[in-house]
């Protein structure tokens, strides 16, 4: 372990609330997965429960609604609106998806 990382838990040690660095790292990284977990799940639950429909549902409606809509200028705003809630809907997706990745490696 490299020190500079040694030397951020060591308080951690000396206190008694772990037995080593190495255990302490590992419990810190395990709690800051599981919080980036919960934090991407729950953009995903919100936008899930905001459209009543999962990420590749709603990607495939944006794609129908954008030929539905563009010669339609009354409706472009709502529009920009989903779309931002896409991409935003996307990048929690993503990264979920990469934290879950990350939950099993290491565990060996």
């Amino acid at each position: 372990m490299p020190q500079d990382l040694a030397e951020i838990v060591h308080p951690l040690v000396d206190n008694g609330l772990y037995e080593n660095a190495e255990a302490a790292v590992k419990d810190l990284m395990a709690g800051h997965i599981l919080h980036q977990i919960e934090h991407y799940r729950a953009i995903g639950e919100k936008f899930e429960k905001k459209y009543g429909m999962k990420y590749a549902q709603f990607d495939d409606y944006l794609a129908e609604r954008a030929k539905k809509l563009a010669n339609d200028p009354a409706n472009q705003k709502q529009f920009m609106l989903e779309e931002e809630d896409a991409l935003d809907w996307k990048v929690a997706t993503e990264m979920l998806e990469s934290w879950l990745g990350l939950r099993g490696k290491g565990s060996k």
